[in-house]
């Protein structure tokens, strides 16, 4: 069954909700990578200064420079009762890509589908393969964001993952990444370039601002993510080391990688009973096929994006 969580308010506290909504999966996943489980009842900043783990590298770098998402990792962890160190340690290990990300870099297509007849102007559908989690990983989620400042989005997205994979914003903004294909192991360099994902939508309504942000945030990791608006504009931000490249249009839109998953792992292969996305901007639609159910989500625009494009 395919569990929906809505997140509102400011960005600690929609991390809280989606702790509370999550914390028994969020709990699994931190004992599955053997991560510290006791919670200290001593607040302390000495962790934001020397602490192994926010105090320097990668941690650190997500707390400067993602500061919305750093809140909603603090409320996920409290609520999840959970140190703050190690939801932030699920966060920075999927930067190596493969076996470290898990299902987020299992292998997946990430396609750009025209939908509109030869006459008309260009629309674009987005889609994503959801490879199906092992059985004992956790599996994909929706999520209702609402934040206090920031577009509305739903969106597709792991337990325990601040950011998304896919999702769409009630200004008409659509966003889907690619699966993680390799990075930087341990906690040195930059956060991981997922985290675009959740700041686009939460900030842009269109590509403009969108690709802006994505060239200049401090990421780092391979992987490609495809960006459409309403005005049928289109574009893939592929993201190679700490290195950006933009392509407009229709450069780059059939994109199929990642790893296999393990013989032993229980989860399906692609191709076999695949899970998928469908995000339509311009219908303001996202469409999911999980485990055999189909969800549809239909989000109202804001009234200043429909002026806008009127």
């Amino acid at each position: 069954m395919l569990t929906t969580i809505e997140c509102a308010g400011h960005p600690r506290d929609m991390g809280l909700a989606q702790g509370a909504a999550s914390k028994a999966a969020i709990r699994e996943e931190a004992a599955r990578l053997g991560l510290p489980m006791n919670r200290s009842r001593r607040p302390s900043l000495g962790a934001l200064a020397i602490g192994t783990v926010r105090g320097a590298g990668a941690g650190r770098e997500m707390f400067r420079h993602f500061a919305h998402l750093a809140e909603r990792l603090e409320g996920v962890a409290k609520e999840a009762d959970l140190p703050l160190d190690t939801v932030l340690a699920i966060h920075l290990r999927v930067r190596a890509g493969g076996a470290q990300a898990g299902v987020l870099s299992r292998r997946s297509t990430l396609r750009a589908r025209s939908t509109a007849s030869s006459s008309d102007a260009k629309r674009w559908c987005l889609e994503r393969s959801l490879p199906r989690a092992s059985a004992t990983e956790a599996g994909w989620i929706v999520r209702d964001s609402r934040p206090a400042v920031g577009f509305r989005s739903v969106e597709v997205t792991l337990p325990w993952l601040v950011s998304s994979v896919a999702g769409l914003n009630e200004g008409g903004l659509a966003v889907v990444a690619g699966p993680l294909l390799w990075g930087s192991p341990g906690r040195d360099g930059n956060p991981t370039s997922l985290l675009l994902v959740q700041e686009c939508l939460q900030r842009f309504p269109d590509l403009e601002g969108a690709l802006d942000w994505c060239s200049k945030r401090p990421v780092e990791g391979e992987q490609s993510i495809l960006l459409a608006d309403t005005s049928g504009a289109l574009a893939t931000v592929v993201v190679s080391g700490r290195e950006r490249r933009i392509q407009l249009g229709e450069g780059e839109l059939h994109l199929e990688g990642g790893e296999p998953p393990e013989p032993s792992s229980g989860a399906v292969s692609a191709g076999a009973g695949e899970d998928r996305i469908w995000i339509d901007p311009c219908a303001g639609r996202l469409q999911l096929h999980v485990g055999g159910a189909d969800l549809e989500i239909e989000l109202p625009r804001t009234k200043e994006a429909a002026s806008e494009e009127g």
